[in-house]
């Protein structure tokens, strides 16, 4: 902003009005604070903040000329941070990681010599050795018990009581987890879908009906819009990674949500993609020849859906996570 590239108030702007989707909405980053400089934060939980960065060259990427260096300081944070999420990691994952990390830090150094590094600075460069002795980072964050720790502080801001605050969180804890158990909605199945309709086989593509019928001899399949899969929520709308095509992840839109026999599908529609490297982001067109493919969960390259959002008449993903391109 010191640059004049945009003022903070068009930032914030970007920031409000942006038509968040799905999983988004829930955590929409809020505005940059005024004094965000003095009080050295812009505030905002985690998933917030991950949103915000994820979502940075969407709101404000093309006011930016390419080569800023500031501007790639930020977008090698996020690379670093997409890599740090992934649920998956190769030999090759973890040295991408560890140049990355390392070429974050000399560029931060370069452009901002007077600046007094952090511990986490420090830390950052030691995920990759825990990688490799300890599996991927997120099935070891905090962000659960940071979660869980949230209940509890609730519950001493809702009481007021401060003379025996442990006895009164474990009364309060275990009263809670009786209600949650004793319901017989609290364990929720592996599948759950919104309203079910029957969708015969013919109306749907014609590229798909040779897979569709070699799964069942039935006339006519159920489909929904909405299927959460494992705690998963997959929407018609969102786009979700099938492979790789000339090394790039190829991405395809869900059009439809199938229910057949007892395994769920997806409909996809086919779509061409192209790396933005000043965005650290992929544009999406519609495949020429507008093909359609069926696949399972497990056929999937990521299990991950991803959303994708129309910038300046272009449909632009930005990943949630790194994704492997190894073909």
């Amino acid at each position: 902003m010191a640059k004049k590239y945009f003022t903070l108030k068009e930032l914030n702007n970007a920031i409000l009005c942006f038509p968040y989707q799905h999983s988004d909405k829930v955590d929409r980053p809020h505005p940059v604070p005024q004094n965000f400089v003095s009080r050295g934060t812009i505030g905002g939980n985690g998933h917030e903040n991950h949103t915000l960065l994820r979502l940075l060259p969407v709101f404000i990427g093309s006011r930016v000329p390419e080569g800023d260096k500031i501007w790639e300081i930020l977008m090698e944070l996020k690379d670093i941070v997409e890599l740090a999420v992934s649920h998956s990691f190769t030999d090759d994952t973890i040295q991408y990681m560890a140049s990355k990390i390392l070429d974050h830090r000399q560029l931060l150094q370069e452009v901002f010599p007077n600046l007094r590094l952090r511990p986490k600075h420090h830390y950052i460069e030691h995920y990759p050795f825990l990688i490799k002795c300890f599996g991927t980072l997120v099935h070891l964050w905090t962000m659960r018990f940071e979660g869980k720790h949230k209940v509890f502080k609730k519950i001493v801001r809702d009481t007021h009581n401060y003379k025996n605050v442990l006895k009164t969180l474990a009364e309060r804890h275990q009263n809670m987890m009786a209600f949650y158990l004793s319901s017989q909605r609290f364990f929720k199945p592996p599948v759950q879908t919104s309203n079910m309709e029957s969708v015969f086989i013919e109306t749907l593509p014609i590229d798909t009906h040779p897979v569709v019928s070699s799964i069942t001899d039935s006339t006519s399949v159920y489909g929904t819009k909405q299927a959460t899969i494992q705690g998963t929520t997959f929407v018609v709308g969102m786009f979700v990674c099938t492979g790789t095509h000339a090394a790039l992840p190829e991405f395809k839109e869900i059009r439809n949500i199938l229910l057949i026999g007892s395994e769920i599908f997806f409909l996809l529609k086919d779509y061409e993609t192209w790396y933005l490297e000043h965005l650290r982001s992929y544009e999406l067109t519609e495949h020429t020849s507008k093909s359609h493919s069926v696949k399972s969960l497990s056929q999937l390259t990521d299990q991950m859906p991803q959303i994708a959002y129309k910038v300046s008449g272009r449909l632009v993903l930005t990943t949630k996570h790194f994704i492997s391109v190894s073909e």
